[in-house]
């Protein structure tokens, strides 16, 4: 006879390998910190990539306009002003960071540990959730 029990959690855990169980499987692979730690690692690289490419595009367009005061102004001033806008934008953004990918790490660990436990379930070694 066929348990509908255990054909509704093989279908629940299908669609969660088919959907999300890629995903969660590859998070879960790593522990906590270093999973954060690589995540920060690329969010620092891409940030500051953008930083330079805007500011290269900001000289680009207003090339005319910056060399024509580049004699005049505090460029040591000027540097330092947009270190203190690149460092601010860096701490946010990667503030932002670490706080979405220990989410979705905690959410990842949790479907697995759902799905362990119903594979323990079918497998018989559990007789409830």
């Amino acid at each position: 006879m066929i348990n509908e029990e255990k054909v509704l959690r093989m279908t629940k855990m299908a669609s969660y390998e088919a959907k999300a169980g890629k995903k969660d499987k590859a998070v879960a692979g790593y522990f906590k910190g270093d999973y954060i730690g690589m995540q920060l690692i690329v969010s620092f690289v891409v940030i500051t990539i953008a930083f330079a490419g805007t500011f290269a595009a900001y000289l680009f367009l207003n090339f005319e306009e910056v060399m024509a005061s580049v004699y005049t102004m505090d460029l040591v001033a000027v540097g330092k002003q947009l270190l203190l806008v690149y460092l601010i934008i860096l701490v946010i953004y990667l503030i932002a960071t670490y706080v979405v990918y220990l989410i979705r790490y905690t959410k990842a660990r949790r479907r697995l540990a759902v799905f362990l436990e119903y594979l323990n379930c079918l497998d018989g070694t559990e007789d409830e959730l």
